[in-house]
């Protein structure tokens, strides 16, 4: 099952400070919620293992992400791959980042996520798994705003 999810978050800080806060693996996975343990591989991975909740399925999801394109402070593209705790299901991610400057002190941040999960986590469908998603990143971008002090846009 193959899963595209995309959208922007508004950001009142330069692109330069966005990206800081983004390649700042210890910064970034305050951000994600359900993260339990984020360690660093070396300067372009990372690993790590993230309690989720979905449908009637809860476990842990244990990852692998590697930064595979990057163009600071303008674009990046991180590959993930992972395996969930009690379906053993595999979930790849292609994601890419952009962080376009809108003014000296405003930034859009562009995200494009295709998902692909193969295994019983597939069955529970793409409404579900959707709405998983939906709340894991309306909830990112509300950290990620507080992260970066950024409190008009929370």
């Amino acid at each position: 099952m193959a899963m595209i999810f995309d959208g922007k978050i508004d950001l009142n800080v330069p692109a330069e400070k966005a990206w800081d806060f983004l390649i700042d693996i210890n910064k970034f996975s305050a951000c994600l919620p359900g993260i339990e343990e984020v360690k660093q591989i070396d300067d372009k991975s990372f690993e790590g293992v993230l309690a989720a909740t979905v449908g009637p399925i809860s476990g842990k999801f244990f990852f692998r992400s590697t930064i595979v394109e990057s163009r600071p402070p303008e674009q990046m593209v991180v590959r993930t791959e992972g395996t969930d705790s009690v379906t053993k299901s595999a979930v790849d991610a292609d994601m890419t980042v952009d962080l376009l400057k809108t003014s000296e002190d405003t930034t859009q941040m562009d995200y494009k996520a295709d998902v692909k999960i193969k295994g019983r986590l597939a069955i529970l469908g793409d409404m579900i798994l959707r709405a998983t998603a939906t709340l894991i990143l309306q909830e990112f971008a509300r950290r990620l705003h507080k992260g970066l002090g950024d409190e008009k846009g929370v």
